[in-house]
């Protein structure tokens, strides 16, 4: 399990910085609508929020399990599966994932984040039930990922910095078409 949740948290800075960029937008984009509170010692970097502005509800391309979304900040557009960043020193990817009892893992949930702010990046990880590779955080009972409701819900959510180990919480609703 250690080695799908590090190859999680690879695919999503490396998805980051590449940026594959396309012109043939097959993959449609959905109306996204949310924002999500922050709070915590990080937050005089980063700001109090993140305003979500594109999701890829379908990232088993992207993250190696359909039960995963892929959001984003309004500047980072899915371009057949991948994130094109329109902003290198300003946007976000968030990989949501809840794990159903077929799906074979210790895992029930889990969270990798990187934020770009002014340049500078800041990784964040948790699971439920926490586990080493997430830097033993648990993401709490109020994180959820409904694909059939479309909906994704940061209720209490736990992430810690991957590099200092301070937390951060998290607090919003995301729905999505």
């Amino acid at each position: 399990m250690k080695i799908k949740f590090n190859t999680f948290k690879i695919v999503v800075i490396a998805l980051l910085m590449v940026g594959c960029s396309n012109s043939d937008d097959s993959s449609g984009s959905n109306s996204v609508y949310g924002t999500i509170q922050l709070s915590g010692s990080d937050t005089s970097s980063l700001g109090s929020s993140l305003i979500v502005g594109n999701i890829d509800a379908d990232a088993l391309d992207t993250t190696g399990t359909s039960s995963s979304v892929v959001l984003s900040d309004e500047n980072t557009m899915f371009v057949n599966g991948e994130p094109d960043v329109g902003d290198f020193l300003n946007a976000f990817i968030i990989v949501a994932a809840e794990f159903s009892t077929g799906d074979s893992t210790d895992v029930q949930k889990a969270i990798s984040m990187t934020i770009l702010k002014d340049g500078e990046e800041f990784s964040y990880v948790c699971s439920t039930p926490a586990t080493s590779s997430a830097d033993n955080t648990d993401c709490g009972t109020g994180f959820s990922v409904d694909k059939v409701a479309k909906q994704i819900i940061f209720d209490d959510t736990t992430v810690i910095n991957v590099d200092t180990g301070t937390i951060l919480t998290m607090n919003g609703t995301i729905d999505y078409n």
